[in-house]
């Protein structure tokens, strides 16, 4: 169960939010595009996308880093993809569904596939690329602030010797921040992906 958070650190994460989006949203469609791509190499050459492996992949919105080449790469590799898809927005519940060839508009305009299959379980998964709207030096997390990926990987909090999945935030350089947001319930990365590259945390 989440404990309440401190008074002063929502007026705090709101203009955070407010200020790293509006930098997102400034890029020209043509940065948007090359950055997004130079992020995606990044998390291909990371170990866990790899024939076989389990990975789950965001099919962005509101201007977050672009997966599509993503997505490509990890079909010519032989990777099993899934996708994020609300199934309780009430409780902020999201399960991860495999992607097929087509999608539909689903809960907040975010695609989801047109049919659903079997879910995995996150913890079954190998990697989990996140989007974010910006993460701290020690690669703490700022979402939009729903929660749905911090109950989605609470299980990691409770881990001891097994790790489960690698996670890997993909963003722009211009979302970084050295402001101190993070909360303890706030997912934790293990790497970030951006167009300088990709930084290593855990």
């Amino acid at each position: 169960m989440r404990v309440a958070p401190s008074p002063l650190i929502l007026p705090m994460k709101a203009a955070l939010r407010k200020q790293l989006r509006a930098a997102r949203r400034a890029l020209s469609a043509a940065e948007h595009r090359r950055h997004s791509s130079r992020a995606a190499r990044g998390v291909t050459r990371l170990a866990a996308f790899a024939t076989g492996k389990r990975i789950a992949v965001y099919l962005p919105f509101d201007r977050e880093t672009d997966t599509a080449s993503l997505i490509i790469a990890a079909r010519r590799r032989g990777l099993r993809i899934y996708v994020p898809v609300i199934v309780d927005k009430r409780h902020a519940r999201i399960r991860f569904y495999p992607l097929g060839k087509r999608t539909r508009v689903g809960t907040f305009g975010i695609s989801v596939p047109h049919r659903q299959g079997v879910p995995v379980p996150a913890r079954w998964l190998n990697l989990i690329v996140v989007p974010l709207v910006g993460i701290d030096r020690q690669g703490r997390r700022l979402g939009l602030g729903g929660g749905y990926y911090d109950r989605a990987l609470q299980f990691r909090r409770l881990r001891r010797v097994w790790p489960g999945p690698h996670l890997v935030g993909l963003a722009f350089d211009c979302q970084q921040s050295d402001a101190s947001f993070a909360e303890h319930w706030d997912v934790r990365l293990n790497s970030l992906a951006t167009e300088s590259g990709v930084q290593l945390f855990l």
